[in-house]
């Protein structure tokens, strides 16, 4: 006969599932459309108190049911176990753990594993990080410890909430065995109270993981994957990829994704790809439109290392700035690829800021390896529209008030109220959007309605898949782009050993090309500024340069739209192919 639990209390959490999107953001996003609702019901029994509140893994019990239409209804709980804040990895950032087994009307086993992702970031809160559960149904009855962050037995993901007046009711119904009815509800509010307050208290951690979080702690960056190792490239049976992770020489760890074709190795050397402002390295060849860059490139034989600097949704949110960038990120990102390959040159496609950090580098004499570099939207001179440089100068300091940065994927699933009020204002103000995570992006990034795309150029699908691919920039950045608009050209604001110049009078070394790319329709950074660049380097290099207008392309758009594969692509590569005894 079982003995009497030390303390027994109930809780009821509701919220939506989809069963095809395996992100947590857009699951929540697709669900919610989808009607596909999911509830719990559980009953938590604690046995031994003292080992449960100080004993690492030490589990209390699940008893109850699980209510979800898709999967047949009410499913009881056959076993599961819950574990309070429990360090991920440390005391700045703690989970709480749900796992329980169940049955499909079938017989059928499933599990559902759930995590709330308790973090002390800036743009946190307690009551948001702990009322939330981000949830994985699984086919089989699957341990945790078997649990992989991309998981083949997937079967629905989703959000679960804890409402206000559940939660009272939850604290209400705790209670303690014979003799401790009331202290054991007290030690265990008092504990879970004093590890809230190690989390939340004192400085917050200089790097968290909100956006994509996954099952094991910090392995987002990784995507599933075992790092280093070769696998598969998802959704690109031909391609083969490996993710290397490195220091960037200050303490950051960033990676690159290195990209080949399975059967076919790589006939030239390789290229870098530096990704725009709080995108991923998956933004050169994950769009719905086919081929992408990544694929040309390797088709034409190119061995191709895509880069996640410290900007990417991959890697914890952090300050930055595009200094940082210039002088760890990039160097650090080519030494990594010259120490993989052997080769002594290589040549780098830049989109957007990565664009910007990367002239960076080269003017400061970081990166003489590079031998041709592709700049895509804007390098050294800053020509934003004028509705963007209003928002730096007014709505910017308003924001830096409150919030450590800015984040479309608050639009679905904000850290505070603060920062859920934020989206709810850029999802107003860009309402012609129906994809909320499109509008927030839109309004975030650009401002104008089409700043950050020409909507012409781009179908539903990938419309739909960018909404994932943009993430998390932090006040410091946009501060920085506040002074380089200001002054019309880029402006380091870190005193960083190698940056301490004016960068509007520097030259590229001799042994680099440029070739400039800009979007006719491009409403964000205007291609006006790739223009000057192209002009000033053109007065210090006579004929060494190249600048090509894009006619038709906006800003993104210009990489994953439909006029991408027909305009862009091949000014990339012949740019790429074209030989100069100068810098061969």
């Amino acid at each position: 006969m079982r003995a009497t639990p030390e303390l027994r209390f109930h809780e009821r959490m509701r919220g939506w599932v989809s069963f095809d999107d395996h992100g947590y953001n857009g699951a929540l996003l697709a669900g919610r459309r989808e009607g596909n609702t999911c509830a719990l019901d559980l009953t938590v029994e604690i046995d031994d108190l003292d080992k449960f509140l100080y004993a690492p893994g030490y589990p209390g019990r699940i008893s109850g049911f699980v209510d979800c239409p898709r999967l047949g209804g009410r499913l009881d709980v056959e076993y599961g176990t819950f574990n309070m804040l429990v360090r991920a990895p440390d005391a700045r950032r703690r989970r709480i753990l749900y796992r329980l087994f169940t049955r499909d009307p079938n017989g059928r086993p499933l599990t559902v594993s759930g995590f709330k992702n308790v973090e002390g970031d800036p743009a946190h809160d307690p009551w948001t990080d702990t009322s939330r559960l981000l949830t994985r149904v699984l086919t089989g009855h699957v341990a945790q410890s078997d649990e992989k962050d991309v998981d083949p037995n997937t079967r629905a993901t989703g959000v679960l909430f804890v409402t206000p007046l559940r939660f009272v009711r939850t604290v209400l119904t705790m209670r303690g065995g014979p003799g401790a009815r009331l202290s054991a509800p007290a030690r265990y509010q008092a504990v879970f109270m004093a590890r809230l307050l190690a989390t939340y208290a004192g400085r917050p951690p200089r790097r968290t993981q909100f956006d994509f979080p996954t099952v094991t702690p910090g392995a987002t960056q990784f995507q599933g994957q075992a790092p280093g190792r070769w696998h598969e490239l998802p959704g690109h049976p031909a391609l083969m990829r490996r993710i290397l992770a490195f220091d960037a020489g200050d303490g950051c760890e960033i990676n690159v994704h290195n990209i080949q074709a399975r059967d076919d190795p790589p006939r030239h050397g390789p290229v870098l790809l530096a990704t725009g402002l709080a995108m991923r390295a998956n933004s050169f060849y994950d769009s719905p439109f086919r081929p992408s860059l990544v694929d040309r490139l390797v088709d034409e034989g190119y061995d191709v290392w895509a880069q996640n600097w410290r900007t990417s949704i991959d890697l914890p949110a952090q300050d930055y700035t595009l200094d940082r960038a210039a002088v760890y990120d990039h160097p650090a990102t080519i030494r990594k690829i010259r120490e993989e390959t052997g080769r002594e040159r290589l040549d780098a496609v830049a989109h957007c800021m990565g664009s910007a950090s990367l002239t960076m580098s080269v003017l400061a004499g970081l990166v003489p390896e590079l031998r041709t570099v592709v700049s895509s939207a804007v390098s050294l001179h800053i020509d934003l529209n004028d509705l963007s440089r209003r928002r730096l100068r007014t709505l910017l300091p308003l924001t830096a008030l409150v919030l450590p940065g800015a984040d479309p994927q608050w639009a679905v699933r904000a850290p505070s109220p603060t920062a859920a009020g934020f989206a709810r204002l850029a999802r107003f103000a860009r309402r012609d959007y129906t994809n909320p995570l499109s509008a927030a992006s839109t309004y975030i990034y650009g401002g104008l309605s089409d700043a950050l795309w020409h909507r012409d150029n781009l179908n539903y699908e990938t419309l739909e898949w960018l909404g994932r691919e943009f993430g998390y920039a932090p006040v410091t950045f946009f501060k920085q782009i506040r002074r380089c608009s200001d002054a019309g050209h880029l402006v380091p604001v870190e005193d960083l050993p190698g940056l301490q110049l004016d960068l509007a009078s520097a030259s590229p070394p001799y042994g680099t090309r440029f070739t400039f790319l800009a979007g006719t329709e491009n409403r964000f950074f205007l291609p006006s500024g790739q223009r000057k660049t192209y002009e000033h380097f053109n007065r210090l290099q006579p004929g060494r340069h190249a600048f090509t207008e894009l006619g038709g392309c906006g800003h993104v758009d210009s990489i994953v739209g439909r006029r991408a594969r027909s305009k862009v692509f091949p000014r990339i590569l012949h740019a790429l192919n074209e030989q100069d005894d100068g810098v061969s």
